[in-house]
């Protein structure tokens, strides 16, 4: 009876361990990542492999893909989803209109989203393994060719970037980082890309100065944005969060904010 006992405690422990790893990685597994597409050979750029050619820690996760963030501190490497992607539960994030949301990204705002690669087919090209390590430093191995994967920059949070400014008396460099905020979102809307998710507390951020949203699954073609009020209701309302974060922290930035939403 108590070797019995004793291995349902053991059995609970492990249970409840695996549990708690699965929670801090975010679920993240391995297999979540094999893909089911049809592979197509597309050779990449040198520097796409050299950027590769490191150990990627994991960073977080979002609706559709796991984040990694490579040991040079700048690169993050985006493995997608496979059980969301080809669910038939939300199709927003179905894998149709995710992967054109990242193609258009990719062919028309990689400035805009830091986006350095994208690989939307299992690309033989890429078979090689990459070391991922999750947050309790164990060691999980991946073969690139066997599924899609995004290359972006690391970017500074958006919110955080803006608290700092204005905490250590930066307004000028305020204003312009609402300048690179709204020529983001402009250089999206003229090309004609609506947004579902402009999120700017979890889905954008900076680089050296210059606003990027590194969310990429949320864009989808918008022949209205050709309006120019139009546009300007689609920022309008894309800032509703930074308007009413402004008028507690900084009410002059708020006016600056408000002032430039209308003008180029």
């Amino acid at each position: 009876m108590k070797r019995l006992l004793l291995i349902i405690s053991c059995l609970c422990v492990l249970i409840a361990v695996e549990r708690l790893h699965n929670f801090q990685n975010g679920g993240f597994r391995a297999s979540k990542l094999v893909s089911s597409l049809t592979p197509h050979l597309d050779p990449a750029p040198p520097e796409i492999d050299a950027l590769l050619n490191q150990r990627f820690h994991y960073f977080g996760k979002g609706g559709t893909s796991f984040v990694f963030l490579g040991e040079d501190q700048k690169t993050v490497l985006k493995l997608f989803k496979h059980q969301h992607l080809f669910s038939k539960k939300h199709a927003h994030k179905h894998h149709t209109f995710f992967f054109g949301s990242c193609k258009l990204a990719f062919d028309h705002l990689q400035k805009e989203t830091g986006l350095i690669y994208l690989c939307l087919r299992p690309n033989p090209h890429f078979s090689r393994s990459v070391q991922l390590i999750d947050t309790w430093g164990f060691a999980h191995t991946i073969d690139l060719s066997q599924t899609e994967f995004a290359i972006q920059k690391k970017a500074e949070p958006f919110f955080p970037h803006l608290e700092h400014l204005l905490k250590t008396g930066q307004t000028e460099n305020g204003k312009r980082a609402i300048d690179a905020l709204l020529k983001q979102m402009r250089t999206r809307c003229n090309f004609c890309i609506g947004n579902r998710d402009p999120n700017l507390l979890i889905n954008f951020g900076f680089i050296e100065g210059e606003a990027i949203e590194f969310d990429l699954g949320s864009y989808f073609p918008d022949p209205r944005l050709k309006n120019p009020l139009l546009q300007a209701k689609e920022i309008f309302f894309a800032t509703h969060t930074l308007q009413k974060w402004l008028e507690k922290h900084s009410p002059e930035l708020l006016n600056y904010l408000l002032e430039n939403i209308h003008t180029e």
